[in-house]
């Protein structure tokens, strides 16, 4: 039997994709395009995108989709943390913002990367991400678990946020593509109990 990759997918129906795919064309003004770095900068060949950044203030607005979203995060939990039979897992929270993302034809995130490389992102503890579109040819590569996902619409990933997880969105050459993604953050106490 081989190793767990760490990495799930869970599923959404295709009217809470096409509900925050409507979203980010209500708010297309207010897209910039992908920037990368820690002194953030637009850079197309390592990742050509249209961003859309969602305060975590108007996460309801995007609903029936982090309703669902905080099950598939229950069940993450449970099968990687209590049910080894470990006890103390400190609160865990949406993070403050998310982003919708546009990548055209041509265009992608082939950059290798993680989610929390650096002291800003400490708190990241899960990566989730929905695939908005079918898109051939157009999914995310994990090269240490040597597995690439597809890109499916209504399909929800869930995976750590470390080192261990380094990835690259697979560039279309014949597709657009859209993606929701965000984090699951520690949090304070005082921040769940407002929850």
């Amino acid at each position: 039997m081989s190793p767990p990759s760490f990495i799930e997918t869970y599923r959404v129906e295709h009217g809470v994709c096409d509900r925050i795919v409507a979203f980010f064309r209500d708010n297309e003004n207010l897209a910039q395009p992908g920037r990368l770095g820690e002194v953030p900068r637009v850079d197309k060949r390592m990742k050509d995108s249209l961003d859309l950044s969602v305060p975590i203030r108007l996460y309801g607005q995007l609903d029936p989709f982090f309703e669902q979203l905080g099950g598939f995060v229950k069940a993450y939990v449970d099968k990687y943390y209590y049910a080894s039979g470990a006890n103390g897992l400190g609160p865990l929270g949406f993070s403050e913002y998310a982003n919708i993302q546009w990548y055209p034809i041509g265009g992608g995130y082939p950059a290798i990367h993680c989610e929390r490389d650096r002291l800003e992102y400490c708190h990241r503890a899960l990566v989730w991400m929905l695939y908005l579109t079918d898109t051939p040819a157009g999914g995310t590569e994990f090269p240490h678990q040597q597995t690439v996902t597809e890109c499916v619409k209504g399909d929800v990933i869930l995976w750590p946020s470390d080192m261990t997880h380094m990835h690259r969105g697979v560039v279309s050459q014949s597709h657009e593509k859209m993606i929701f993604t965000g984090w699951i953050d520690f949090i304070t106490a005082e921040r769940s109990q407002r929850s």
